[in-house]
């Protein structure tokens, strides 16, 4: 599975970059709001995701990719900051690669989907996860697919996302953890 979307992202990434190319020729400085500056926008939204699905599945040529420091980037790009914030207390280290890397990459975008209304995620400096906002929502299947009590049939595109980290944490062989702290605070570590 991890081969096949990293040759899916693989892919899409030369002709998504030949029409941002293309369309970066047209007019070096096209308006804001012209139909052109709009295009580039989504083109480049489309690159900035490819690149967080790659980051997910892994580099098929390079087990050792990505780092958390390639992963603080690719995030940087792909989460709003308007709406939320990354703090990165703990050091976006090269030493920590692979597996590991890819289960943080996961659990922040999981993280983002569980603040509708914005808010805070923090890698605090000891490596776990501080979730923070004025509604932290997660939804239930995602938490019991985390938790392995939700059989592989009745995953769906909601649930993948607890399904994967649950594959990522058991390659590590590490639990991940979601202590609810408060209606507005989650703390994820592991076990």
């Amino acid at each position: 599975m991890y081969l096949m979307c990293s040759k899916f992202c693989h892919d899409l990434a030369a002709p998504i970059g030949a029409i941002s190319i293309g369309l970066e020729m047209l007019d070096e400085n096209p308006a804001p709001d012209s139909p052109q500056s709009l295009l580039m926008h989504s083109v480049q939204s489309a690159m900035n995701k490819l690149e967080l699905i790659r980051c997910l599945s892994g580099y098929a040529t390079h087990p050792s990719r990505p780092t958390l420091a390639e992963t603080r980037t690719v995030l940087d790009k792909c989460i709003d900051p308007d709406k939320i914030k990354i703090n990165w207390q703990a050091e976006a280290s090269e030493s920590i690669h692979g597996t590991p890397a890819r289960l943080y990459v996961a659990l922040i975008m999981l993280a983002a989907d569980a603040l509708p209304r914005g808010g805070e995620i923090t890698l605090n400096k000891d490596y776990t996860l501080t979730v923070t906002g004025t509604l932290v929502k997660y939804p239930q299947p995602v938490l019991d697919a985390i938790k392995g009590q939700i059989d592989l049939q009745n995953i769906d595109s909601r649930s993948v996302i607890g399904f994967f980290i649950k594959t990522l944490a058991d390659q590590l062989d590490t639990t991940v953890l979601l202590n609810f702290e408060k209606p507005n605070l989650v703390k994820i570590n592991f076990a």
